[in-house]
């Protein structure tokens, strides 16, 4: 399931389809489940210590090489040791106060040791770190890992959590755990190994459809929320609680733990539609819950069906909202009455529509990043529209998307031009207008020109 569709595709499906080769109403299923053979697995056991603010893991990965190469090395993206120092620490939009309002500590993780797993027993294994920030890990295998075939790597690592607002990090009651873990870097035609750094701007991350078990010990008063589904739950003898989640086809793995929890869900399609929030957040919480189960419906209408057994809107410290497969962050800002119940919403719709948008169709976001910003910016009109009308969602796209560009064109803060790789971009104000607003207005505009039909049928083939 490594997708990586850039701008030529697209036309071409644009064009293979205005000239009438499909007639389909109704979207296909928009993910293969089945295809285990062909993915690779990742088994982790994590420890959580609240206390120290650390995890201990084992890591074991069944790597599966899909590409037509021998491989005499792995890479693997360590992503919590960007945060290490003040100069590499990845924050949202310009604002490292805001994401370190208790003040810097590094976060960090430690590779304790790298073998390679055989019925014979293990054999360690040569490994180094590289990369701005020491984010690379670079595996050397004993013999070359031939095409379509696996090799069991296992990593122990510790992670030390830092205070931050993250992606990945902790507050008084919650720990983010957001690109936590090695994994496995993306090996394409293009580029060979994608080796990217932690950009600032963005989510900087590529990464192939695996297949999960992951388990974590917490202490009982900690909720835990995670992008698997919860298939084993047990009471250590220690009085920790130790729970099993699984995942089929997810680019990535999030999971946030926080004492403060309270838990709506809801079933809509055979899907288990859940609500982390705030005790003190409830109203809100069940707000949130509405807003995912309708985007839910809607996009599985339009775009596929939505692919998981689980959806997890989590309320917690973080800037705007953040995708996982499954699972998505929403900022803790928006559940409290000094906001409206808008921005909420908008985030939800967005945050859901890139589990189509980046979960499903893999593209690459550091290289690509308008090809799943766009696309789930341009679904917040879409649902609007058929929500609240087509009124409705014409004024809501003036404001969010056709001003956000004209004011930055003018400005000049943006070019016009859309598809950049993070490394163009300067910062946060020309990263929004252009990765998603730009290239939402460009998708408003072809519908325009291919009437809805059309253009639905195209996004589903997309898909």
């Amino acid at each position: 399931m490594k997708t990586r569709l850039k701008l030529l595709p697209l036309l071409l499906i644009i064009a293979f389809l205005t000239i009438g080769c499909f007639a389909q109403k109704e979207a296909e299923p928009a993910s293969r489940m089945h295809e285990v053979e062909a993915r690779s697995f990742y088994n982790i056991e994590a420890e959580l210590n609240v206390e120290e603010k650390i995890l201990t893991a084992v890591e074991e990965i069944s790597y599966y090489n899909n590409d037509n190469i021998e491989m005499k090395e792995l890479y693997f993206h360590v992503y919590p040791n960007a945060f290490k120092t003040k100069e590499t620490a990845p924050f949202l939009f310009d604002d490292f106060e805001n994401a370190y309002k208790r003040g810097f500590e590094p976060g960090y993780a430690e590779i304790i040791s790298v073998s390679k797993r055989e019925d014979s027993g293990e054999k360690l294994l040569k490994h180094s770190l590289s990369g701005e920030g020491e984010t690379i890990l670079k595996v050397e295998l004993d013999s070359p890992l031939k095409p379509y075939e696996r090799v069991n790597i296992k990593i122990q690592f510790m992670l030390k959590i830092p205070p931050a607002g993250e992606r990945f990090g902790y507050g008084p009651n919650h720990f983010n755990l957001g690109n936590w873990y090695p994994i496995a870097a993306v090996y394409d035609e293009k580029d060979g190994w994608n080796l990217d750094k932690y950009y600032a701007i963005g989510d900087p991350f590529y990464s192939d459809a695996a297949d999960y078990r992951v388990s974590i010990k917490t202490p009982e008063e900690y909720v835990v929320a995670a992008s698997g589904r919860l298939v084993e739950e047990t009471k250590e003898d220690d009085g920790r609680i130790k729970r099993v989640y699984e995942g089929k086809a997810l680019r990535d793995f999030a999971i946030v733990a926080n004492n403060n929890f309270d838990v709506l869900e809801e079933e809509v399609d055979g899907i288990k539609v859940m609500s982390y929030y705030y005790k003190e957040d409830r109203e809100r919480g069940q707000e949130a819950l509405e807003y995912g189960v309708k985007a839910i419906k809607l996009f599985s209408k339009l775009y596929g069906q939505y692919p998981y057994p689980t959806y997890s809107i989590v309320q917690t410290e973080f800037p705007s909202g953040m995708e996982y497969p499954a699972l998505v962050y929403i900022s803790d800002k928006y559940y409290k009455p000094n906001y409206s119940s808008d921005p909420l919403l908008i985030v939800v719709v967005h945050e859901t529509a890139h589990q189509w948008f980046y979960g499903i169709v893999g593209n690459d976001q550091v290289d690509e990043p308008w090809l799943d910003e766009s696309f789930a910016a341009f679904s917040e009109t879409l649902f609007i529209e058929r929500t609240y009308g087509k009124k409705t969602g014409e004024d809501y796209y003036n404001r969010s998307v056709v001003n956000s560009v004209e004011t930055a064109l003018s400005s000049e803060i943006i070019d016009g031009g859309l598809s950049k790789s993070l490394s163009e971009f300067n910062n946060w104000d020309d990263y929004g207008p252009t990765a998603y607003d730009r290239g939402a207005q460009m998708l408003k505009e072809l519908r325009e020109k291919l009437g809805e039909d059309m253009f639905m049928e195209i996004i589903r083939t997309y898909v």
